[in-house]
């Protein structure tokens, strides 16, 4: 009994010594990655993510008359229908033919020649090129579409991901401080109609932090001074479904492709972002990360209904 727990006890260590190294490696490969990525990124978002958010804008105001979850629904088939034929016209579709042609003629060829070592061989090597080509193929158009993409999703979750702070609704605002802000840093919060605050801000952790309670529906710019430069941060209250911007970040790519409808912060000012604790959307089907699983369901769904319509192959 006692060596079997000192085998359950040193095999859960040695796998979790493997876990930490393995998230180790993620940790410094995404960091790299980050590092390289970012400059060239960063520019890029700060100049796409407010035409995005006026497209945005405008195609959910044609969808307002339609239930949340119909116009969810016309989105996302329509996303599938923009996303067959760019792949039609971005990929290569006489390539990828030939490889699935490849791929069934040896396959057929392992089943008929089984007893033949060395056809078996040479069947297993040519279909494994043919998956490695196709893999190729695919991935050139994927790679394309993939930042139209990624601007498409990020707009619609400042749509489903979180809803409006409703009048008399508490919660709170984060306010993440730059490393060299200084110790302590004066931020006072203006008033405003939209919000009614009750405590802050209270410092601690390198943030600020007040307890809010929702005010007068709308949309609001709340203010804050820092020692006679204001930065605003744009609240919304309400019940109905609208345009919810979590965060206002600062210049990293990362923070932008999430929070892309809010101008992003200077990066050598002493604020690095401001969070409104907002909450999720409650629904099943367009809510908070809900939403994504039906927008991928629905969309390649209706991509694999008219793949044979459009001619296509992947």
């Amino acid at each position: 009994m006692e060596a079997v727990n000192w085998l359950l006890i040193n095999g859960a260590n040695a796998v979790l010594w493997l876990w930490g190294l393995v998230k180790s490696l993620f940790v410094t490969l995404f960091g790299a990655l980050d590092t390289v990525l970012d400059p060239v990124l960063s520019p890029v978002f700060a100049v796409l993510n407010p035409i995005c958010t006026a497209i945005g804008d405008a195609v959910y105001a044609v969808l307002g008359p339609l239930p949340v979850w119909l116009g969810l629904t016309v989105l996302s088939a329509l996303t599938g229908v923009v996303m067959l034929v760019a792949f039609r016209y971005v990929s290569n579709q006489t390539a990828i033919g030939r490889a699935k042609d490849d791929i069934k003629a040896n396959l057929l060829a392992l089943k008929l020649y089984k007893d033949e070592l060395r056809v078996t061989f040479q069947a297993q090597g040519r279909l494994l090129w043919a998956v490695l080509r196709l893999q190729r193929y695919v991935l050139t158009p994927v790679l394309v579409m993939l930042l139209p993409v990624l601007l498409g999703l990020a707009q619609m979750g400042v749509r489903h991901q979180w809803r409006p702070l409703h009048p008399g609704e508490q919660t709170l605002i984060r306010m993440r401080l730059a490393e060299d802000a200084g110790n302590p840093i004066e931020v006072q919060l203006e008033p405003n109609a939209g919000v009614v605050a009750e405590v802050g801000a209270v410092p601690g952790g390198g943030e600020l932090v007040w307890r809010i309670r929702g005010g007068k529906p709308g949309r609001h710019a709340l203010r804050f001074n820092t020692g006679g430069h204001v930065i605003e941060k744009e609240l919304v209250v309400g019940t109905d479904f609208q345009r919810v911007s979590a965060a206002r970040v600062g210049p990293d790519w990362t923070g932008q492709l999430f929070h892309p409808a809010e101008r992003r912060l200077p990066g050598d000012g002493p604020i690095r972002s401001i969070e409104i604790t907002y909450p999720g959307v409650d629904s099943w089907i367009y809510g908070a990360n809900w939403w994504v699983l039906y927008f991928f369901v629905i969309s390649m769904a209706v991509a694999l209904l008219l793949k044979p319509l459009f001619r296509v192959r992947f």
